[in-house]
């Protein structure tokens, strides 16, 4: 026996572990490259003692994709450039798959809570906003432009300053008009589904939704936030001219 001053660990992980480890790590990230912060925020293993055993984080997912490749699968570069890696499709999709699983327009902490496998930002440096990328998410699932007839498009008066508080004080005297920001704002209100039956582009394909004024311009309502709500195209042809409280 020799004598050694240096102890030996018994608790000492072998390096088929720490690999396992790392394979569990990558199904749960989809197989897309992760930072050893993610791997901290999920993993029974130390993301340094990772790190001490391969020499540093990046020989460790080296050592990962080697060991991945050799059961058919593959990790694929972390979306440093999203714009460059993911199809508008891909963001699409996803997006698709979350506003099911919420049920409605997903927020940033419902998205961030659903595992997605594309990050809240991508959409954000894609699209230059949530709300865009939503938007744009719903003209993908109807196939055609928000702004079409389909969402009763009208020009708004040039002579008007393009603010909120203009918008919330649109009077029926000036248009029966709804100007595309005063439409994105009643749509993202009601979650982008139709208040009537529910129905919503991301979850029922071939959905149309119709800005509709409650009380119809006809019979005195405005072209006012409090006055319009998110129809689909069946709900609003059988409401026709029809209000709540009308005689």
């Amino acid at each position: 026996m020799e004598y050694e001053f240096r102890r030996k660990r018994t608790d000492a992980i072998s390096e088929t572990e720490k690999l396992e480890e790392l394979e569990r790590a990558a199904e749960y990230f989809h197989y897309i490259e992760f930072s050893w912060r993610d791997f901290d925020r999920i993993s029974n293993i130390s993301a340094s003692a990772i790190k001490v055993h391969f020499g540093s984080w990046k020989k460790a997912l080296s050592a990962l994709r080697v060991s991945l490749q050799n059961k058919g699968l593959d990790l694929s570069p972390r979306p440093y450039a999203p714009q460059r890696i993911y199809s508008n499709k891909d963001l699409f999709d996803e997006m698709e798959r979350i506003w099911k699983i919420v049920g409605q327009r997903p927020s940033r902490n419902e998205w961030e809570k659903s595992n997605p496998r594309i990050s809240y930002s991508v959409y954000k440096i894609r699209f230059g906003s949530w709300t865009k990328g939503c938007e744009k998410f719903i003209e993908y699932k109807i196939g055609g432009d928000i702004s079409s007839s389909d969402f009763i498009l009208f020009e708004r008066p040039a002579t008007l300053k393009q603010t909120e508080v203009e918008y919330d004080t649109y009077k029926k005297e000036t248009s029966r008009n709804v100007p595309l920001k005063l439409r994105l704002m009643v749509l993202t209100r009601d979650n982008f589904r139709c208040v009537f039956c529910g129905k919503s582009p991301a979850t029922d394909p071939g959905t149309k939704l119709h800005i509709d004024h409650i009380i119809p311009y006809s019979k005195g309502g405005e072209s006012l936030l409090e006055n319009l709500q998110t129809l689909c195209e069946e709900c609003n042809i059988g409401k026709g001219n029809w209000y709540i409280g009308e005689k």
